[in-house]
């Protein structure tokens, strides 16, 4: 497009130029910038096209299984496992087993000091025997034979006793034996009266002289004894100290002959084994001189005071011999005296009623006791009896129970997890743990529309982070009947057990479960992208034979997952009219959007100035 314009004719040569007849205007100018303007802007404008096109492809028919599967994880736990301490109080004497050991149930683990509890057990069984004893005799069956005979005696003889008193009639040797116990006992009364003879006197000096030698004597051989015996240990020690010193020497001198290439001689393995020997000889020899010694020491002791005791005896003896006899011998012999007349006068004249009724009172408590030994005691004396032979079989049962409790046992077979005690541990310090890993189990939790659908039973398949290639198949075990809510999120914990085998599978693994909750095997599949709906309508698109057109097929569509859907029945037949096989067309639509640049309507040559 161009623009021209005419400019005003110049004046001829000798004329004079006088006003302007017509004046060029600025306005005439704004039609032309606006062409321009509006022909820039269509040349530099971006035009947009858009195309739509159609494309598909094919897929064929299968014939195969489709599972429903729920998933969930959680630490691997051992089915059983305890933790055990001491149900008695004390102190821990030994620890048997450490993390890692393998237990058979039973199996001892730690014990505590049971010397204390012993004590309790015996204890108790004596109680318990006297209790068993006390109420035998309450029963009458607690007396022997020779009880029953030895009481039958002693009544015979109360009764025997009793007749006599009564009749008054002393056989002559009564008599006689009577009168010879008063004349004893009248003439020591005598010789005290008297006082001691020079006879008595002498002897009674030379016992007290022969004590005090005798006492020189015994601290003299027993101090001498003494010292020698204490000579005889510093012998032994010193003889002990070279034994060891030679030890020693041969000992080092043949480690460093060690570390020279070859065998050590034979000859310093003798020397050091017979070192060994001589030490252990002197060790001996040391205690036995040590024994010796403590032996004389207690020798000193025991043979002084023996001494010193009679020498104490013989002087006081003296001593009252030189005093006279004192005011309480003379009562005591006095007494004797008037008793042994008394006896004599019974013999002699007829027993008085306070006789005759101490000697029934005899015959009575003889037949008392003997009735006690054949006879059952009263209801309450039995009853008591019986009580206390159960409270005695109750407290056995106690102590033997604390003394059971004083050793913990491996309550399973099964591996010891952790120990929590030490010797000299109080018994509440801690516990040991022991598990049972040949079972174990794992708690998943699932949500209420995949709860709904798992049984105990049912199969797991489980597989661990910790052992990427391991795959174990689970039972589930059991399923919560009742909700656990966290959060507001509400799930249900279902159990798998399962059996790990000879697999590395620690307590605390995280393990993942699979389960499947419907599984369809040998049904007619289909991709899940191949079905077509349109409202309730569900249709596939199958092509009769290559080169054919697809022909639109209603099916009616089953489970679907993982991206294949079964197809259950055709809706026109109400039978199944796919086949393994079928080739299914899916038809896609795609749009292609295009840019170009260009000058509109204004022409111009290519496809730069053509309108699509």
């Amino acid at each position: 497009m161009s623009v021209t314009s005419t400019a005003p004719e110049r004046p001829a040569a000798g004329r004079r130029i006088g006003k302007r007849k017509g004046r060029f205007s600025p306005w005439l100018l704004l039609p032309l910038a606006l062409v321009v303007i509006v022909a820039g802007g269509l040349f530099w404008q971006l035009r947009q096209s858009s195309t739509a096109t159609t494309s598909s492809s094919t897929v064929t028919v299968t014939k195969g299984s489709l599972s429903v599967s729920v998933t969930g994880s959680g630490p691997a736990q051992a089915v059983q496992s305890r933790s055990m301490s001491f149900g008695v109080s004390g102190t821990v004497d030994a620890v048997l087993v450490q993390a890692g050991d393998v237990v058979q149930a039973g199996q001892p683990l730690a014990r505590l000091d049971s010397r204390a509890l012993t004590l309790q057990v015996q204890q108790a069984e004596a109680s318990l025997k006297a209790a068993e004893a006390n109420q035998a005799a309450a029963q009458g069956k607690g007396a022997t034979t020779q009880d029953i005979a030895s009481a039958q005696v002693s009544l015979t003889s109360a009764e025997a006793s009793y007749e006599r008193t009564r009749a008054g009639s002393a056989t002559p040797g009564d008599i006689a034996s009577a009168r010879a116990q008063l004349q004893a006992a009248q003439a020591n009364l005598a010789v005290l009266k008297a006082g001691p003879t020079a006879d008595t006197l002498s002897t009674s000096q030379t016992r007290v002289y022969q004590a005090q030698l005798t006492l020189t004597s015994q601290r003299e051989s027993l101090s001498s004894a003494k010292t020698k015996a204490q000579n005889a240990v510093t012998t032994a020690a010193n003889s002990l100290r070279d034994a060891q010193d030679s030890y020693s020497t041969i000992y080092w001198n043949n480690r460093q002959l060690e570390k020279a290439p070859g065998p050590l001689p034979q000859t310093n393995k003798d020397q050091e084994a017979a070192a060994l020997r001589a030490v252990n000889n002197a060790e001996a020899s040391l205690a036995s001189a040590q024994a010796a010694y403590d032996q004389t020491k207690r020798d000193e002791v025991t043979g002084l005071a023996q001494a010193e005791s009679s020498l104490k005896d013989a002087q006081t003896q003296l001593n009252v011999l030189l005093a006279g006899p004192t005011t309480a011998s003379l009562a005591s012999s006095q007494a004797s005296v008037a008793s042994a007349q008394s006896s004599l006068d019974k013999l002699l004249h007829p027993a008085t009623a306070a006789d005759l009724a101490s000697a029934q009172a005899s015959v009575d408590q003889a037949k008392i006791n003997l009735e006690k030994l054949t006879t059952p005691a009263s209801v309450a004396s039995l009853a008591s009896a019986e009580a206390s032979v159960a409270s005695a079989q109750v407290q056995l049962a106690a102590a033997k129970l604390n003394l059971e409790n004083a050793t913990l046992a491996a309550p399973f077979n099964g591996i010891v997890a952790t120990v929590g005690l030490a010797a000299g541990d109080a018994a509440t310090v801690g516990t040991i743990t022991v598990i049972d890993a040949s079972h174990m189990y794992i708690d998943i939790s699932l949500g209420e529309s995949d709860v709904s659908q798992v049984k105990p039973g049912m199969d797991v398949a489980l597989t661990f982070d910790a052992v990427a290639s391991l795959k174990i198949t689970g039972k589930v075990d059991t399923v919560a009947p009742v909700a656990t809510v966290t959060q507001n999120v509400v799930t249900y914990p279902v159990r798998v057990s399962f059996d790990p085998g000879a697999a590395p599978i620690k307590v605390g693994m995280t393990a993942s479960g699979i389960i499947v909750t419907k599984q369809l095997d040998n049904v007619i599949l289909v991709p899940s992208r191949a079905i077509q709906t349109r409202g309730s309508t569900q249709s596939v698109q199958v092509r009769p034979a290559v080169g054919q057109p697809a022909v639109s097929v209603a099916v009616v569509a089953g489970l679907s997952t993982n991206g294949q859907t079964e197809i259950v029945s055709c809706v026109d037949t109400g039978d199944q009219c796919l086949r393994e096989g079928d080739t299914l067309v899916i038809a896609a639509t795609t749009s292609t959007t295009t840019q170009r640049s260009g000058l509109g309507g204004f022409g111009g040559g290519g496809p730069q100035g053509r309108m699509p």
